[in-house]
């Protein structure tokens, strides 16, 4: 192995090499911190699924005699394309869960009048439950939800379960999917006030925007798409979550780069002598650009272990079993950790390469 290789250095330095290797590992702490951030994305995806393909249609109080919602929905019942199912403006909100950040979320809810009803909707989404035990005053909802908030099949949901109820139901059926929403079968009455809209044919913006050119200016509200809602909701998170990122890798670079210089300090002589031999800056530059990306891709490769380690000891031991989840990949850990990682190799890789291209063995 050649004096002027980077696996040279590391294998007669080992124990400087792994201090430095230990400080750049700290990186991939950026890439868990942005999975912790993003695993709010885990929770509403099959949520987002399902409101993509149902739309919920309000009257509004200022559409007199209900002229408006009651045309738009004659229309929408004549219209091949759609389904239609009508409920009462009485509404029972979602169970709300406690995510893998350690605070409490609130759940999508769907009412339906009847068990036929939520059956047929079931169906059409493609949702798997034991549904023939369900009646007026049941409740349904995902295992991981149920899991969650520590509910067994029998079990009383009312006011002390979810302070927002203000009668009981009882929780009849669970959900194979992860879905973090929750169903009532509820008959509340037969006066119309709302209505749930579906299509075979359309689902997302597709369905909304249908949907919006047959109610035109007409006085009935459309419930936005989930995903958009999420978007201005949960995007600035992820957005003060990469400012920080920024600023602790600025911190990081900061006390890693202290470590790195003494120990290049100690080897001025070292590249004086290059010098002294002829060797080019550039060679000298590349020499120490390699030992340090070396380094950081073997500090990288034993983060990217312990992380997905870590995740599944968090997961099979605590998170899964409490209904919760932490992804092992998303784009915001990436993102995260390359900030944190350029942040500390580029200057360092410059400073340093600098440095010890311009050791001269006459100081010494």
């Amino acid at each position: 192995m050649k004096p002027l290789s980077a696996f040279y250095y590391i294998k007669n330095n080992k124990g400087r090499a792994a201090l430095i290797i230990f400080m750049l590992f700290f990186t991939i702490g950026m890439f868990i911190a942005g999975n912790f951030i993003q695993s709010m994305d885990w929770y509403w995806e099959e949520g987002s699924r399902v409101d993509d393909k149902i739309v919920l249609l309000n009257l509004l109080p200022t559409d007199v005699e209900d002229r408006d919602f009651n045309a738009v929905c004659e229309e929408i019942e004549a219209d091949p394309k759609l389904h239609i199912l009508y409920r009462t403006g009485l509404g029972f909100g979602g169970l709300s869960w406690n995510s893998t950040l350690g605070f409490e979320i609130g759940a999508q809810s769907y009412v339906f009048n009847s068990p036929e009803e939520l059956k047929e909707v079931f169906e059409f989404l493609g949702l798997h439950a034991d549904l023939s035990g369900i009646h007026e005053g049941s409740v349904i909802v995902g295992k991981a939800l149920a899991r969650n908030r520590k509910l067994n099949l029998g079990d009383t949901v009312d006011g002390t379960v979810e302070r927002s109820l203000s009668r009981a139901f009882t929780l009849d059926a669970l959900i194979d999917e992860d879905l973090y929403a929750t169903f009532y079968i509820a008959e509340t009455g037969t006066n119309r006030a709302r209505a749930y809209v579906y299509s075979e044919e359309m689902e997302g913006e597709e369905l909304h925007s249908y949907l919006a050119e047959k109610i035109g200016g007409r006085k009935v509200k459309m419930d936005d798409l989930l995903r958009n809602y999420l978007k201005k909701e949960i995007r600035p998170l992820y957005l003060v979550m990469i400012a920080g990122a920024v600023l602790l890798s600025i911190i990081l670079a900061v006390t890693v780069n202290s470590v790195v210089n003494g120990q290049y300090i100690r080897r001025t002589y070292e590249f004086g002598v290059y010098r002294a031999l002829g060797l080019s800056k550039g060679r000298i530059i590349r020499k120490t650009t390699g030992e340090l990306l070396l380094m950081d891709f073997i500090a990288v490769v034993i983060g990217v272990g312990v992380a997905a380690l870590t995740t599944f000891l968090l997961n099979e031991l605590y998170y899964i079993p409490e209904g919760r989840y932490l992804p092992y990949f998303s784009m915001l850990g990436l993102i995260c950790f390359f900030i944190a990682n350029l942040t500390v190799m580029v200057p360092m890789i410059i400073s340093k390469g600098r440095r010890m291209s311009r050791a001269d063995v006459t100081e010494f």
